[in-house]
């Protein structure tokens, strides 16, 4: 993968996707390996074989995307635990004792 015929037609991005994605399928020389024994013939399997590695380079072409995390908690969530303390305000205010007699 580090030869330089392929990164004439593969940008080096996508390179380095190919590799992080299929690192088990590469050697210690950066060759991509692949064993397609799909069909009786030779060129069938060679056809195979291209078509194959033709599906890995358009799976790791794609960009990935830029998730970005949350920090601290919902509008939702906040609402939520308060209605929760509401509620258990309620129950405790309940179990007090009536002076009103």
């Amino acid at each position: 993968l580090d030869s330089p015929d392929i990164q004439l037609w593969i940008p080096l991005e996508v390179v380095g996707r190919l590799k992080e994605q299929q690192h088990n399928r590469i050697n210690k020389h950066n060759e991509l390996i692949l064993q397609v024994q799909e069909h009786r013939t030779q060129a069938q399997n060679r056809k195979a074989a291209v078509d194959k590695i033709r599906l890995l380079i358009l799976e790791a072409w794609p960009r990935p995307k830029i998730r970005k995390l949350r920090k601290g908690v919902s509008k939702e969530t906040k609402e939520k635990y308060k209605e929760i303390k509401q509620k258990r305000k309620s129950v405790k205010q309940n179990r007090q004792r009536v002076d009103s007699w």
